[in-house]
């Protein structure tokens, strides 16, 4: 099984689902299970089409997290060791979706901590005291030594390549659109603050497949 990752796309109007194992495997369709369904299509179109040419496939990503109980600091470091500088929104919604989407595909916390219903999207604490007053951000700024398990890399990479070519304004808008920061946040207006905690149960039941 490879994992699956989604999201809204204004410019298709549509939800694109991607399949970050399987370079270049994506689909679209109007719903999430749509979406869904059709890169499973699309997957098994990418498995024969590789066999075809002889090219080598992918193993299947690992069905369980191996936890070694990283910090967001922790995974701020592993995220810039890969892309070396990023915005701030950019890094806060990466580290966001690394605890997002293993709740929802392993059904389990990622990160020992929370995230809150920021004007600006979803963001860690612990996080935002680190780069407060920054606008960019490299590794320099992170020097954590953390040792993560095959099975965490792997799941970072792929949070990683589905969101790389984004921006943090990008990312900003996604997070926007899914259900865990606009029902935290409820009625409130957009320049409003109430820094609640987002509940691991809505980012399990909107980011599963």
């Amino acid at each position: 099984m490879y994992n699956k990752m989604f999201y809204w796309s204004k410019d298709d109007n549509a939800y694109i689902t991607n399949v970050p194992s399987l370079p270049g495997c994506m689909a679209d369709g109007a719903t999430i299970e749509g979406s869904l369904k059709n890169a499973d299509m699309m997957i098994e179109e990418w498995i024969d089409l590789a066999k075809e040419l002889g090219r080598d496939i992918p193993d299947d990503d690992f069905p369980f997290i191996e936890s070694t109980e990283p910090t967001s600091i922790d995974v701020a470091s592993y995220i810039l060791d890969k892309l070396d500088a990023v915005d701030t929104w950019m890094l806060q919604k990466l580290v966001y979706y690394c605890q997002a989407w293993c709740l929802g595909i392993y059904k389990k916390r990622f990160i020992n901590d929370t995230f809150q219903d920021y004007v600006n999207g979803p963001v860690n604490k612990r996080l935002l005291d680190t780069h407060k007053g920054k606008r960019i951000v490299s590794k320099k700024h992170y020097r954590s030594v953390h040792v993560f398990s095959a099975s965490e890399k792997r799941f970072m990479d792929n949070v990683i390549e589905t969101y790389r070519n984004e921006d943090g304004d990008t990312l900003r808008e996604y997070t926007h659109f899914e259900d865990p920061w606009k029902k935290t946040r409820g009625g409130l207006r957009e320049d409003e603050n109430d820094n609640k905690v987002i509940s691991e149960q809505l980012m399990m039941d909107y980011y599963h497949n």
